[in-house]
Parts: C-alpha cells; sequence; structure tokens
C-alpha cells in the first residue's frame, strides 16, 4: 500500500499521461453559488467528484476529509458537495455537526439566510435541471420526502450523541435511519477523533467523552452502504501514526496555511513583539486600528478595522475591558501628542509599521483623533464574548456580520470562545494581554489557529478593480495600503513561545 495519502496519489493519477483528465466541476454546481470558486476550491471539488465516479465508491470513498487551511473557504466547498451529491447520488438527507452551538448558528445563517453577506448560494435562489431547488431546516428526516428539496439537520456532535443513545419523541434514532441514505458533514472534525489519537495512554475524562462521538459518528456512517461521512478540518496532527492510519486513504485534498499563505489568499501575518502594560498595548493597537482606517479612506477603501484583545482567564479579560473603556473616555489631545512624540522618537530611524504609523499621526489634527477614537471605540461599539449568555443568536449575528456597515464594533474581548467557527474578514490586529509566555503545544496550537482566522484576506475595490488576493507585497507608489493587506499580532518578546508559535 501507497504511504503517500489520497490528495498526492489523485494528483500524480491526473498528471499521469495515461489518464483522462480530471473531472470538471459541473455547471450547476458554479451557477447556484453566492461566491466564484477560487482555483484551489475547484481542485477540491474536481478530486472530490473523482472519488465519487470510481467503481464501488460506495466502499473506498464513502469516508473522505478535507484538510484545507482556516480561511481557505472549506464551507463552500461544503456547499459545492452538497449540490454535487443532490444532483448526482439523489442525496437529500444531510447531518451537519461541530463542536459548538455558535458554529451552528453562523452555518444556519451562511446556509438559510438570503439577506447575509456570507450567504454560500445564489440569492435568487438554487435551480438545477429548471427545478427550484428548496433547503429546508428539520429535526428528523421525512419518510416520504418532497422532491426538489435538500433536508439539512444542524447540530452539536455532543447533542447528535445524546439524541441517538437516549433516544425521546421526535429525535432520530439508528433504526429510523437504516433505510434512509444519510451525508454526515463533520465540520472542526478533530473533535471526534480521541479514540483514534489514543495511542497506548489512558484517555483522559474529557477524550473519553469525545471517544463516544467517533463510536457515534462511526455506527452512523455504517447504517447504509450508500452513506457518506466528509470531514473538514484545518487541524489535524498527521505527524501522530494513528491519526496518519486512519486519514491516509481518506484525506481527498489538503491545501495548508502555507500554501494558502504563499497564493496570496490570505493577509501578510505579521509579530509584533513588546514588553510593555496592557495599558500602551491597548493605546497602540487601537492607534495601529485606526490608522488602517484612515490609510483605507485616503485611498478611496471603506474599512473597518476590528481588534481582538485575547486573554488567558476571564477575569483577565473582563478587567482589561474595564481599563479599555477608561483609556478611551480619559484620551485626550495631549496626552495623544505625547504618546505619539515617544512613539516617533523610538521609531522614526527603523523600517517598521510603528514608524509609519507615528510619522501619520504627526501631520493630523489630533483633537479631530481624539474625536474619531472616542467616538469609534465607544463602549457600545465593544463587544465581550465572555459572558455566559454570549452563544445568543442575536450575538452570532453580530460575530457573522462584522465586516456589514451597519455593524459598529470594533474591538472584541475573549478567551478561547473564539478560536474556532469564526469567519472574520476585517480583524487587522490580535493583541494577547495579561498573560505570561506559554511554551505548551496545545496552547500555541490554538494561538495558531485564531491567527489563522484572522489571516483572512479583506477583499476591496482599488482603482475600480476587486481583488482577492495581495496586491501590495512588493511595495510600489500604493504600499502603505500593505497596511490592509497584514494581520498583526501583538504579543510578548519571548524567544522560546515565539519558536514554539
Amino acid at each position: 500500500m501507497s504511504n503517500e495519502i489520497l490528495h498526492k496519489q489523485i494528483v500524480e493519477k491526473f498528471n499521469s499521461i495515461f489518464s483522462s483528465p480530471p473531472p470538471e466541476v459541473p455547471d450547476y454546481v458554479a451557477d447556484n453559488l453566492g461566491h466564484k470558486l477560487r482555483p484551489y476550491q475547484e481542485h477540491a471539488l474536481s478530486q472530490f467528484i473523482f472519488t465519487q465516479e470510481i467503481d464501488q465508491a460506495d466502499l473506498y470513498s464513502n469516508h473522505l476529509l478535507f484538510h484545507m487551511a482556516t480561511g481557505s473557504g472549506k464551507t463552500l466547498v461544503l456547499a459545492s458537495n452538497i449540490l454535487y451529491l443532490y444532483k448526482e447520488q439523489n442525496k437529500q438527507n444531510f447531518i451537519f455537526f461541530v463542536n459548538s452551538d455558535a458554529i451552528i448558528k453562523k452555518t444556519k445563517d451562511n446556509l438559510t439566510n438570503k439577506n447575509s453577506l456570507k450567504y454560500l448560494f445564489r440569492k435568487e435562489g438554487i435551480v438545477i435541471d429548471g427545478n427550484q431547488i428548496d433547503i429546508q431546516i428539520v429535526d428528523v428526516f421525512p419518510s416520504l420526502p418532497d422532491p426538489n428539496t435538500i433536508y439539512l439537520k444542524l447540530t452539536t456532535i455532543q447533542k447528535l450523541h445524546l439524541d441517538l443513545t437516549e433516544p425521546k419523541e421526535n429525535s432520530l434514532t439508528f433504526e429510523g435511519l437504516e433505510d434512509i441514505e444519510l451525508v454526515l458533514l463533520a465540520d472542526e472534525a478533530h473533535h471526534i477523533n480521541a479514540w483514534t489519537r489514543r495511542d497506548k495512554r489512558k484517555l483522559n475524562t474529557k477524550e473519553q467523552e469525545e471517544r463516544t462521538w467517533e463510536n457515534t459518528v462511526s455506527r452512523l456512517l455504517k447504517l447504509n452502504p450508500s452513506n457518506r461521512l466528509l470531514e473538514y478540518t484545518a487541524t489535524i496532527d498527521l505527524t501522530k501514526d494513528v491519526l496518519f492510519e486512519k486519514y491516509r486513504d481518506k484525506i481527498v485534498y489538503q491545501y495548508d496555511l502555507r500554501q494558502f499563505m504563499r497564493d496570496g489568499y490570505s493577509k501578510n501575518v505579521m509579530l509584533l513583539r513588546a514588553d510593555e502594560e496592557d495599558e500602551n498595548k491597548m493605546l497602540n493597537s487601537v492607534l495601529l486600528s485606526q490608522y488602517r482606517k484612515y490609510v483605507a479612506r485616503d485611498h478611496g477603501v471603506d474599512l473597518k478595522p476590528i481588534v481582538f484583545f485575547k486573554a488567558n482567564r476571564i477575569k483577565d479579560s473582563k478587567n482589561a475591558h474595564e481599563k479599555f473603556i477608561n483609556i478611551i473616555k480619559g484620551l485626550d489631545p495631549d496626552q495623544l501628542n505625547e504618546v505619539i512624540d515617544r512613539g516617533y522618537s523610538i521609531y522614526k530611524n527603523e523600517q517598521s509599521i510603528w514608524s509609519s504609523m507615528f510619522t501619520y499621526y504627526k501631520e493630523l489634527d489630533l483633537n479631530q483623533v481624539v474625536q474619531d477614537l472616542k467616538w469609534d471605540f465607544a463602549d457600545g461599539n465593544i463587544l465581550n464574548a465572555n459572558d455566559r449568555d454570549f452563544l445568543s443568536e442575536e450575538n452570532a449575528l453580530i460575530l457573522n456580520s462584522l465586516e456589514e456597515a451597519n455593524n459598529p464594533i470594533r474591538v472584541i474581548f475573549a478567551v478561547a470562545r473564539l478560536n474556532e467557527g469564526w469567519d472574520v474578514l476585517n480583524l487587522f490586529d490580535i493583541v494577547r494581554i495579561s498573560e505570561g509566555a506559554t511554551k505548551t503545544k496545545a496552547t500555541t496550537d490554538s494561538e495558531a489557529q485564531l491567527i489563522g482566522r484572522g489571516a483572512r484576506y479583506y477583499p476591496f475595490e482599488y482603482k475600480d478593480e476587486d481583488s482577492y488576493t495581495r496586491r501590495f507585497d512588493f511595495g510600489g507608489e500604493d504600499s502603505e495600503l500593505r497596511v490592509i493587506e497584514s494581520l498583526h499580532y501583538h504579543t510578548i518578546n519571548d524567544n522560546a513561545y515565539i519558536k514554539n508559535l
């Protein structure tokens, strides 16, 4: 058996002179999506279609994984998979499951809310073979499905497991699903692999719980030979032998963060090291955020950049939130002038973002700057994700629409709730506060995942041209616009931590 993952085997087959050309993306897929597929997304779908067209696909291609970088548009690939399986395999029943209620609310909005900027399908409606196709959100699947209908159940893996192992009235049961063809869509799929990644050590309590989820998903897949399990994740450790063995023949497409960034589809990610008090770090990051807004405005680009303050503990995050409110309220032109003069004197001889920023502010009316800061960063424009009731539908929609003109949020405080499932394009500053360096791999993995979320490129029109890739990497007369193509990660100046990250 080959030691190469399935993705590489397919690529080699496509490149062989003895093979047929790769399958093309069907028109009905491209025509019914709300966003144009990027080349790598087309490749992902082409390789998926290839696996579904081979002999005995039910046996060899019923469980597949898309290993794609955070921000690369896995959910658009997922939407494409739904359209393909509906049209080509008559699949009508889909279960989308994930590890978080917040992601469920966001996904429901993306798949069903035609007024959302992130709606994945054509706003005029899905049309295949001249028929209007409806997407219905359901709790259970109908025994007599309507034609021209896709049924979608959205749930957490925890609730799905509970419903199936402790069935109640009007809930799914294993027995009731035996005669139904299912497509299981597992987002953030690394959460269901505790049993596989156990090696020989004893599972902890959390892993024991996750093991039952993995067993439940495996049992669902095996209920019907026509069932499919499609997993989507940016985070899977293939250096672990057990995970590599499980997924070697299932990774239908791989597109890692390194390639994603090389291809220009992300922001540039820059580390800003500083050993400063939280108050100074917060004020400087706000000035940098406002500098982005001003530069964008100078070039006719509408931008509302977001600052994310990341702490390790909820107590620290809430304290920082209070400090931040007081910093903005107490700011005056004389104080700001001192900050700018000090920063300018420190950085004026450097080639850095700070040098550009402080030099820019030296030319501005600081009375107007202070007025802008107090307006843009007022208390009502701050979102604290640490509150217990934060995961309401209203807050989920606010988080999913941060780019929209009528969404006033400029600052977010959180600990861990936004590490996964947060789709945001206009996040430009991630600022670590109230914490020392940590050298644990789990922590730096989660922070790297958060950086990946912020690395999503913010598309904007410039000189009558839209772009979804970076344009200003190589300088030129518009080189200052690189600031709106960059994510800055503000962190402490600790070499061991930086190396781990």
